[in-house]
């Protein structure tokens, strides 16, 4: 029987329970509670499921891929500013709460989803260990799924109720909804994690790419021991997977995501696949939140066979421009870095023959006593720009007295924008196939460097620092590995990947790293949010040095709007309220809502 991961419809969905006189009749198709349960093919074949399953988080919460974007965009962290959409509650904590809009858009979808997931990995460890060897593989690859939904919710929540058993009517009754101790939480997570290693193969191959692997299953164990800040087993992970060699760090980082089939780069760990063959997925709309939407000015619109198109890849085509990466993330990287340019698209072109505007000479000005340039025109005559020439918003201003939208200007991230798969004038929920990068071996490396920095093997953490460091251009770094240096690498390397929540929240720096950065200021910002210039940076724990920016007020039409999540953010905002409906059902006697919510 070939293994295909796309599986067309989700197997697992047609048993409720397990018990083993639900069915009476004899079944006229080949799926029934028998072979289902009781044959390692039947157990297969529910694991196989999980991954359509787990793709179809891309439409939950709505069409335009809410919980997804948040998930594996980095909607909220100090990386990104969000400038506008239906879910600006949530990305400037204006309204967080269970009881809002977000509850049903986003807490209550993800809870669900993953404990439908643990609800069925149950079943096939229940089973598999029944069968025995003929279903090891089955019982290590949904271990690694329990593992992944617990830790994932464990990552948001930070409160759980631990299921293990299989739901059958000799149980129903006698569930318990009550928050699990944390140790029994990852001695779980560990356990599973363990029979994982031992059980999956060491690399797949074929009709079976796009399934987790051993080296998968060790790198979300060095994740489980980060947050335990277990450290020499994070190092014995990472050196596992190092010398196992099944994955290979692409020698430039531009070759990373310049295509729509990420499973099958060197690197990847765990992707989600999506295929526009039958059975991959309905597709998705998460990249075009993350690239600006330049191809909407004139400018921009290019001349093919006599005819000017609009949407055109030198644009990434058809976008539609919610978050970016803010000043914060972008002054990490040095001058040369090569990531700057293959993570990011900071920089478009004038491709109109007939909107090639003439740039005045730059003056100097001066905003709220901050001094800066009104073009990028310093030749001391004014100048034409030919095809080709950058645009910049500041020279639009000065030429024609029309600022850009922002969202046309700032910067995009190249990492979940897709011309390759998706038509470049679409804009609809479905049009990319794209795959989602879900782990990456960079990932691991830099797991590793901070292992070896807390243990305190500076040699071993410089070797993993540099892995990413020296690919991205950089010179060996030979001075001794610090936590902020970790910090920084990690924003510059996984970025918009859906890593930083996470490696934030984990190390206890998840509040300061907002209130100090997140979102921007893209304007001097008026009575929308408290900003006083006397006490910011100063008496109000962010950073001075990321406050209002005079080049971005000159550059397009700004709102205050934008930097509204680092004065709504509070402490309290760390973990996710639990869905009330999930409270609700569980009772609130048993599983009380998050303190502070």
């Amino acid at each position: 029987m070939k293994k295909n991961i796309f599986i067309f419809s989700i197997l697992c969905a047609l048993v409720s329970f397990g018990c083993s006189d639900f069915l009476v009749e004899e079944s006229e198709t080949s799926f029934t509670t028998s072979t289902l349960f009781e044959t390692p093919e039947g157990l297969e074949k529910m694991v196989l499921a999980l991954y359509p399953y787990e793709r179809s988080m891309v439409t939950k919460g709505s069409g335009n891929g809410f919980l997804a974007a948040y998930l594996w965009g980095e909607r909220t962290t100090d990386l990104c500013v969000f400038t506008t959409g239906d879910d600006a509650n949530l990305s400037r904590y204006t309204s967080p709460g269970p009881g809002s809009n977000i509850d049903g858009l986003m807490y209550g979808p993800f809870w669900t989803h993953r404990y439908y997931i643990i609800g069925r990995t149950n079943e096939i460890i229940f089973y598999g260990n029944k069968i025995g060897d003929a279903a090891k593989i089955s019982v290590a690859e949904a271990s690694f799924w329990r593992a992944y939904c617990y830790y994932t919710l464990w990552t948001r929540f930070s409160r759980l109720y631990l299921t293990t058993e299989p739901i059958m009517k000799d149980n129903l009754n006698d569930l318990t909804y009550t928050p699990a101790d944390s140790a029994d939480v990852f001695k779980l997570m560990y356990d599973d994690l363990n029979t994982a290693i031992q059980g999956l193969p060491s690399g797949v191959s074929g009709n079976e790419e796009g399934r987790i692997c051993k080296a998968t299953a060790r790198h979300l164990k060095a994740l489980v021991a980060a947050w335990s800040n277990d450290w020499q087993e994070v190092a014995n992970q990472v050196d596992a997977v190092e010398q196992g060699a099944t994955h290979t760090l692409v020698a430039n980082p531009a070759n990373i995501f310049n295509r729509s089939d990420l499973y099958n780069v060197p690197e990847t760990l765990f992707a989600l696949r999506f295929s526009k063959e039958r059975g991959g997925g309905s597709g998705h709309r998460i990249g075009s939140q993350f690239a600006n939407i330049i191809a909407e000015t004139v400018y921009t619109q290019q001349m093919v066979n006599g005819q000017l198109v609009k949407y055109n890849e030198e644009n990434l085509g058809r976008q539609w421009g919610l978050v970016y990466p803010n000043s914060y993330l972008m002054s990490l990287y040095p001058k040369n870095d090569k990531r700057l340019s293959a993570y990011y698209k900071a920089h478009y072109t004038y491709q109109n023959p007939n909107q090639l505007i003439t740039i005045p000479v730059s003056e100097t000005k001066t905003e709220n006593g901050v001094s800066y340039n009104t073009t990028y025109n310093f030749t001391g005559n004014p100048v034409k720009v030919e095809i080709g020439d950058t645009i910049y918003g500041r020279d639009v201003f000065a030429a024609t007295k029309t600022k850009l939208d922002r969202r046309s200007v700032l910067p995009s991230s190249l990492k979940l924008v897709d011309i390759w798969s998706k038509p470049l004038d679409a804009d609809n929920g479905s049009a990319s196939f794209k795959d989602v990068l879900i782990y990456r071996l960079a990932e691991t490396y830099l797991l590793g460097a901070e292992a070896y920095m807390h243990i305190g093997d500076q040699t071993k953490a410089q070797y993993y620092y540099n892995k990413t460091w020296q690919r991205a251009g950089n010179p060996a770094e030979t001075r001794t590995i610090t936590f902020n240096m970790i910090r920084d690498e990690q924003a510059r390397e996984l970025a918009f990947e859906g890593r930083r929540w996470d490696f934030l929240k984990r190390n206890g720096i998840w509040y300061n790293q907002m209130i100090k950065y997140a979102g921007d200021f893209t304007k001097f910002p008026g009575t929308t949010v408290g900003y006083n210039a006397a006490t910011y940076g100063i008496t109000d724990g962010r950073d001075k040095d990321f406050g209002p920016n005079p080049d971005y007020y000159a550059d397009f039409n700004g709102a205050d709007n934008d930097v509204l999540v680092r004065y709504n953010v509070k402490p309290i905002h760390v973990n996710w309220p639990i869905p009330q409906s999930q409270i609700d059902a569980m009772g609130p006697e048993n599983f009380p809502q998050t303190t502070g919510y």
